[in-house]
């Protein structure tokens, strides 16, 4: 846990630790600047100054200071003036805390493209699946993200009671490729997994069945669908993955992956990566965190669509829109196979879930946005404060 939090070395940031996404709601705006008030532990009797600033001790023995943030990416020092040593962090604020955003995406997608591919569909969006985010966006600005399986095996066709043939990515025409297209502004295909079975597949796989099984769709989709509709942000299969697998999804180019960031009852963390417990618990809590070590950006998916009842869903999204850590950028994530009648747990109401929650969202003032688009770190061209 020290290793996250660095709560065994003698000064430590206890606000914020190291790889905060900041927002609105953790300090103060001042112009361009965001004002934060700082906390760091430090033994008794240390002098502590953060980024030169001088911090007062507080009657916890925790030592306070406000601290301006600019920009994307700042470190923040504190040193020891009394006794010596210091602790460094790096911290982010993004741009999309200057409004609200939301994402949709879907995982475990696989099918669809099956039917397209055997079918006669004069557009995608004649599909009555990929008709669904089309609505969504058309109606309430939603930006739309897939991530595919490569191969719809027999173990997975065994969860439909109808017959259904083998099919893989490598199987998909390429006649709807200029229509992929002229949609990759608001439409995304990445990665997910090679196929539904087995579960979490690469909790302990090496990088290289990783790396080759990103590969192996990646090259596909930009066959079929082009290289514009790939996003550098995905869901890995039940969000699961040790160390070595992440850092070969970014040598690969990936810059974010998003997850539950949860903890079950059992204690264990659920759909968080190779993220201990109270890491876990502190991504879960906020919109985005970085792994400054592995340079990879973290998003908490806010709720799962296709759990609990609609009227379950729009309790959760009114409090998640109101929570001013989670609330900035909003994710909410369905599946696939929950779309189609023959699913052993099909959804009636599937497309009801994702248009009443879009619908909500653009309601409540938030617009639709990649998470790709948000978490790109500006061109020095770009920043304002040194173009004053």
């Amino acid at each position: 846990m020290s290793h996250y939090f660095r709560f065994d070395d003698p000064i430590h940031f206890l606000f914020p630790i190291d790889g905060d996404c900041l927002n609105g709601a953790d300090g103060r705006a001042d112009g361009e600047k965001l004002i934060v008030p700082v906390a760091v532990s430090a033994p008794d009797g240390a002098e502590i100054l953060v980024n030169g600033i001088p911090a007062t001790a507080s009657s916890d023995g925790v030592f306070r200071v406000d601290v301006p943030v600019t920009g994307y990416r700042s470190t923040l020092v504190a040193e020891n003036r009394a006794g010596g040593g210091e602790a460094r962090i790096t911290v982010f604020r993004l741009p999309m805390h200057e409004e609200k955003h939301y994402r949709l995406s879907s995982d475990d997608n696989i099918r669809f493209l099956m039917e397209l591919n055997a079918g006669d569909y004069r557009s995608i969006f004649d599909h009555p699946y990929l008709a669904v985010y089309k609505k969504a966006h058309d109606l309430y600005g939603a930006q739309v993200h897939l991530n595919l399986f490569y191969a719809f095996d027999e173990t997975a066709r065994g969860c439909f009671s109808k017959p259904h043939p083998y099919f893989d990515l490598s199987m998909m025409t390429d006649r709807y490729k200029e229509e992929f297209r002229a949609n990759a502004d608001w439409l995304k295909l990445a990665f997910h997994s090679r196929s539904e079975f087995p579960d979490a597949p690469y909790r302990d796989a090496s990088p290289e069945t990783i790396t080759k099984d990103c590969i192996a769709v990646c090259r596909e989709i930009v066959r079929f669908a082009g290289a514009e509709c790939i996003s550098d942000s995905t869901t890995v299969h039940f969000g699961e993955a040790n160390v070595p697998c992440v850092r070969a999804l970014r040598a690969l180019g990936f810059r974010s992956l998003t997850g539950y960031f949860v903890v079950r009852p059992n204690g264990r963390p659920s759909v968080s990566y190779y993220a201990p417990v109270d890491l876990a618990e502190h991504v879960g809590a906020r919109d985005f965190w970085v792994d400054t070590a592995e340079d990879m950006m973290f998003g908490r998916i806010d709720r799962v669509l296709n759990i609990g009842s609609l009227e379950e869903i729009r309790k959760d999204m009114r409090d998640i829109t109101r929570d001013p850590h989670r609330g900035g950028f909003v994710s909410v994530m369905i599946h696939e196979q929950y779309f189609y009648e023959d699913y052993r747990r099909y959804l009636f109401d599937f497309e009801e879930r994702v248009l009443d929650t879009c619908r909500y969202l653009a309601g409540e003032g938030y617009t639709g946005a990649h998470i790709t688009d948000m978490t790109r770190e500006p061109n020095l061209r770009e920043n304002r404060m040194l173009l004053s």
